[in-house]
């Protein structure tokens, strides 16, 4: 039984470090993940989430809101949709696929895919 609860332990700590994004393959696999999420994801959906922000409800409107519909109207080819949402989608989108190609290319030069 110890050795089973020894696996959840490593399971646990390598889906920490993954979200950690401390290394290019994590990065690799957060990016990549959220990006086919939010482009299978029916952006009319997400608005009716109930997560909502803390601070909208306190009568500020953060830069980040609506940065996830934005993100997903893009990846779905709706551009007018998406500058509605929030018009940073612009410059968020070119700054992960950055980092992402970066991170690709870190991968395939070192070979190291170990978390």
């Amino acid at each position: 039984m110890a050795n089973f609860y020894t696996r959840i332990k490593i399971a646990f700590q390598k889906i920490l470090y993954i979200l950690s994004l401390s290394k290019p393959i994590s990065r690799v696999i957060v990016f990549t993940s959220g990006l086919i999420i939010l482009f299978i994801l029916p952006t009319d959906k997400l608005h009716y989430l109930p997560i909502r922000s803390l601070y909208e409800q306190l009568g500020f409107t953060p830069y980040s809101s609506g940065i996830t519909r934005a993100t997903s109207r893009l990846l779905q080819g709706d551009f007018v949709g998406a500058w509605k949402f929030n018009h940073l989608v612009y410059i968020i989108i070119p700054l992960v696929l950055a980092i992402l190609v970066k991170d690709l290319i870190i991968l395939v030069k070192t070979k190291d895919f170990s978390l």
